[in-house]
């Protein structure tokens, strides 16, 4: 078989196994979602990987923060119609600019976020970023598409004798081709579930707007965003432009 071959095969062996398993929908956009793993599971992992964080990472003593956290969150929680999840809303003391949401509902903001996030409006808007992660079962469903994958590549390989030779150059194919354009996907569906949430809470949205222009501000490096598991700043304000009309509407009869 040549190489050509061997690749379409493996590509169209992994296409066909994820079309006739994606039997979820996330919420608010509606698309269909690959999920293997039994939610019980996803639940444990993220416990699991919380566990793990506080166990590396000091949690804030900071009683401002953490009362704004606590507060913003349970407001996005109350409208997001999620999963029956026990939340809860932890502030790392952590310089990066960075926040996560874990399967089950822990949450967790690092301290150097307040330093992109101004005010509450624009935490809200990284907070329901997450929430909308959780809510959507975005890891799981990353999870399920690497165990895809992994299945689409054992089989391609055992249909040749040459897979060795050919091994490394599918899985850099499909790590582009599926891995990495998958999970910019799902970051620009929480962007879109977040702004939607914080609406219905009766935070801004346009304050997701201002949040990502501050972190353009910031500059740094950045991989090409093909080759890069989120979005580009510019990206995303162009994309939360386009979905501000249907935001703003939902804010204005929830604004308080």
């Amino acid at each position: 078989m040549t190489s050509q071959r061997y690749l379409c095969t493996a590509a169209t062996v992994l296409a066909v196994s994820i079309s006739l398993t994606a039997c979820e929908t996330a919420p608010v956009t509606g698309r269909n979602q690959l999920i293997l793993l039994p939610e019980d599971q996803a639940v444990a992992m993220g416990a699991d990987a919380f566990r793990q964080i506080r166990s590396k990472t000091p949690v804030s003593k900071d009683t401002r923060l953490n009362r704004m956290v606590e507060r913003v969150g349970r407001r996005i929680v109350k409208v997001a119609q999620g999963p029956g999840y026990n939340w809860s809303f932890t502030v790392f003391q952590d310089e990066s600019p960075n926040a996560f949401a874990l399967p089950g509902g822990k949450v967790g903001v690092n301290t150097g976020m307040f330093k992109v996030a101004k005010t509450e409006s624009q935490l809200a808007a990284v907070i329901a970023h997450e929430i909308a992660h959780a809510v959507a079962r975005h890891s799981s469903e990353r999870l399920s598409r690497q165990i895809a994958l992994q299945g689409g590549l054992a089989v391609a390989g055992a249909a040749s004798q040459t897979a060795a030779q050919y091994s490394q150059i599918l899985a850099q194919a499909a790590t582009l081709g599926v891995v990495l354009p998958f999970t910019r996907t799902q970051e620009a569906e929480a962007d879109e579930i977040g702004v939607i949430y914080m609406a219905r809470a009766g935070y801004d949205p346009r304050a997701a707007i201002k949040l990502w222009q501050n972190f353009a501000r910031q500059g740094g490096d950045r991989p090409p965003e093909f080759l890069s598991t989120h979005p580009s700043p510019d990206n995303r304000i162009k994309r939360l432009q386009q979905i501000m009309p249907k935001a703003l509407e939902i804010y204005r009869r929830n604004r308080r």
